[in-house]
């Protein structure tokens, strides 16, 4: 994996835009990043999935302490949370995708979050599967259904599976793999 890119404005581009980077396999141009970007901030998960998803790749949002939107991508089971040299912790939000699979802790997530807490780097993690989503909030007492019962990963709440929202893809029309 390449080094943490700097933080991206968030854009919504055209679908069309968004397309023809992925049939590039250009998945790190401004306006794939931008669009992943404005897509996290926005809660249109389905469609941030499904840029992940045709990409083959697993993608990462973190959000810094102000509001700034870093974007990377990793292998198909792996994208490490790197906090990018010049922004802020605590990260408010590190979201990212599980393509062609499902929304849980993996181990190498567990693991992550555990530094993560010793550290007080993030409040919140999103990881998206097909069609759900699952959250974890960090707490300094430890959670009341934890991710672990001891550990680091007892201030992790393990919160159940849910679905994207319902909602119109922003483009009004859907992207294609």
């Amino acid at each position: 994996m390449t080094d943490a890119r700097p933080p991206v404005e968030p854009v919504l581009h055209p679908a069309a835009v968004i397309e023809a980077a992925l049939e590039c396999g250009d998945v790190h141009c401004d306006e794939v990043r931008q669009s992943l970007a404005w897509l996290g901030l926005h809660d249109y998960w389905a469609d941030f999935y499904v840029i992940s998803e045709i990409a083959g790749m697993e993608v990462s949002l973190l959000i810094d302490a102000d509001n700034r939107c870093y974007v990377d991508w990793g292998t198909q089971s792996r994208v490490g949370l790197s906090p990018p040299a010049g922004s802020r912790a605590p990260y408010k939000v590190w979201t990212h995708t599980h393509p062609s699979g499902n929304a849980y802790w993996s181990v190498t997530d567990q693991n992550t979050l555990a530094v993560a807490s010793s550290a007080r780097l993030i409040e919140r993690a999103l990881v998206l599967g097909n069609c759900e989503l699952k959250q974890a909030v960090w707490s300094a007492e430890p959670a009341d259904d934890p991710i672990s019962i001891e550990g680091p990963l007892s201030q992790w709440t393990n919160e159940n599976l849910t679905e994207y929202p319902e909602q119109e893809s922003p483009w009004g029309v859907e992207l294609s793999s």
